[in-house]
């Protein structure tokens, strides 16, 4: 049987989408940032225990860091840390997967709103999203943001079915998968509900709000409506209001200023300067020296969006363009200038404009060949920036964002005997890295540590900043007390300068260094003997 070169073509994206992905994933982004320890520790805990670390079961929401996280990514990730164990590659392959799977049904979403052009602008948009920085990166780590937006994409693509074949159960299909992507992030917990409310209306109107389409209409949204209600029902609660309140700038701004500031966050997501030339503020959430598109896609994007805005707008595009201008509002309801995270789903619209945009080039430029060859080039420029950026720039300019170095300090810690060690961290985050690479038994951390009240499990607000296990304490460094006690005290170069080492006769043992050759933390012993004569000394 005859393979289409389009199934060719597209099993090759597909696969240069894995190989981005999936190339070196436990080592870049480097370390592991305390989020995604948190995902896979409390993974494992579901995995062995069927509790989190504070041993609630099977949570809706899970405590974390004082805040709550959404548990979809956590229950998905016991799979590959059932298959792999408990490392940086199991907890970042979901998010990988997503972010290949994801060009697969980019490829059909587009195939279906344009018809006529569907197959070139299909590899097109899916080729784009194998390379594009915003997908790769957040692709790279355990971000939930991926697999909410397959999640997401799939619904779509089952709602656009349903569209065209009016059968109940594709439409409770598309329903599920809307579902399923509530319950993996924050933006699509406020964008998904109102997408699929709006997408419906739209349907309805095009068919006169007929009355057996209207019937299958609300059922769905009826089943959409009871699938959520766990997650809608603990709103009002800490746990389903602790992101928005932290966040959101209602609140945060004056009333009169508040139509402003919005509009101005809202419209930064469709300024070129943010997608095209400038990184992400968040260094956390970005690539050196590369913005969440590459720079020449400018001029694509631009033609795309005249070109999609001249179109006969049918209603799939009707659809396409409510995704659109709905996609920016959870990313511009919060304080960030710019959240390439919180505006993910944004990425789908804009790549239907680059591809729509690369395909007027080829209007413009009259050759197929040449138009062949400079899209090659440009695709190879692209990878070329990006391999210097993702596996060079990155794991030497952002490796203390990402928490680099705390699996070494692991690993040296294991080889050291003293009575206690200190972690030196007053925010209390850093547990949750040294639980992870420790493998620490999570039912005997879950009855070492302090007990809550699991009745308000979802209304807990203090975070508590200090944790003990074993010898080891994690909490800030008290000068009255801990100089005087023997133990190992690990903290960065800000926190104990060589002055104080000196000071408090703190003997250095080791230090972490990043590959810049950076001093990240240094460890000292203790010599409460010492401290102790100097300070009768001092006395006398």
């Amino acid at each position: 049987m005859k393979i289409k070169k389009e199934i060719i073509l597209l099993i090759l994206i597909i696969f240069l989408a894995g190989v981005l992905r999936f190339c070196q994933l436990e080592k870049v982004p480097p370390g592991l940032y305390v989020d995604e320890a948190a995902i896979g520790y409390n993974s494992n805990s579901i995995l062995l225990t069927g509790k989190d670390e504070f041993g609630k079961k099977l949570p809706v929401f899970f405590r974390s860091f004082g805040d709550y996280k959404l548990p979809l990514y956590i229950y998905f990730s016991t799979l590959p840390i059932k298959i792999f164990g408990l490392n940086v590659f199991s907890v970042r392959f979901i998010s990988a997967l997503s972010g290949t799977i994801t060009g697969l049904f980019i490829y059909e979403l587009v195939t279906k709103i344009f018809p006529r052009q569907g197959k070139t602008l299909g590899l097109i948009a899916s080729l784009f999203w194998a390379i594009s920085p915003w997908s790769v990166l957040f692709s790279r780590a355990a971000f939930e943001a991926p697999l909410a937006l397959l999640f997401f994409l799939v619904g779509f693509y089952f709602q656009l079915t349903f569209f065209e074949k009016e059968k109940l159960k594709i439409l409770l299909l598309s329903i599920v998968f809307y579902s399923l992507s509530v319950y993996t992030y924050h933006t699509e917990r406020f964008l998904a509900p109102i997408f699929v409310f709006l997408s419906m209306l739209i349907f309805l109107k095009q068919k006169k709000f007929n009355q057996s389409f209207l019937k299958t209409s609300l059922l769905g949204l009826g089943a959409f409506l009871l699938l959520i209600f766990p997650q809608y029902y603990l709103f009002p609660s800490f746990a389903g209001q602790a992101r928005i309140s932290s966040l959101s700038i209602i609140g945060k701004n004056n009333l009169a200023d508040l139509p402003k500031r919005f509009f101005a966050l809202y419209f930064a997501y469709f300024s070129p300067k943010n997608l095209f030339f400038e990184t992400d503020p968040d260094l956390q959430r970005s690539l050196p020296e590369l913005s969440v598109f590459y720079s020449w896609m400018v001029i694509p994007w631009f033609l795309g969006i005249i070109e999609f805005f001249k179109r006969k707008t049918d209603l799939n595009l009707k659809t396409l363009k409510l995704l659109l201008f709905l996609s920016p509002l959870p990313a511009a309801l919060a304080t960030d200038p710019f959240s390439s995270l919180r505006a993910f789903p944004l990425i789908f619209p804009f790549l239907i404009f680059i591809s729509l945009g690369t395909m007027e080039l080829k209007k413009l430029i009259r050759s197929n060949r040449v138009w062949i060859i400079t899209i090659f080039f440009l695709v190879i420029l692209s990878m070329a920036l990006l391999f210097r950026s993702l596996f060079f720039l990155l794991p030497k300019e952002r490796y203390s964002y990402w928490y680099g170095g705390y699996w070494q300090l692991a690993k040296k810690m294991e080889k050291i005997s003293t009575p206690g060690i200190l972690i030196d961290d007053p925010v209390g985050v850093s547990y949750i890295e040294f639980l992870f690479y420790q493998q620490y038994p999570p039912e005997k951390y879950q009855e070492e540590r302090p007990k809550i009240d699991f009745k308000n499990y979802y209304h807990l607000k203090n975070w508590q900043n200090e944790f003990h296990w074993d010898q080891i304490n994690v909490r800030a460094i008290d000068w009255k007390e801990d100089v005087y006690t023997s133990q190992l005290i690990v903290a960065s170069p800000i926190a104990i300068s060589e002055s104080q080492a000196k000071e408090h006769f703190l003997s250095r043992v080791f230090a972490i260094i990043g590959p810049d050759g950076k001093e990240i933390l240094n460890a000292y012993l203790t010599n409460p003997e010492l401290k102790r004569l100097e300070n009768l000394k001092n006395k006398k």
